[in-house]
């Protein structure tokens, strides 16, 4: 598992939408993704991944009006 820089951690399933998205972006097969890229590259693939869907989550949700 990937640690994040929140000091939490992200699931399998966010690590392989991740990379199945950056492979997508790219026009290569996840397969050819992971076997040309370091580890540290990937695991920076998901942090990037998480903290926008992190951004996206927080602009969706509603305000509260106190």
């Amino acid at each position: 598992m990937t640690e994040l820089r929140n000091g939490i951690y992200a699931t399998p399933t966010e690590e392989l939408s991740a990379l199945a998205l950056e492979a997508r972006s790219r026009g290569i097969s996840y397969g050819h993704l992971v076997a040309n890229t370091t580890p540290y590259e990937q695991q920076e693939i998901i942090r990037d991944y998480c903290e926008e869907k992190a951004r996206n989550r927080r602009r969706k949700s509603p305000r509260r009006s106190g």
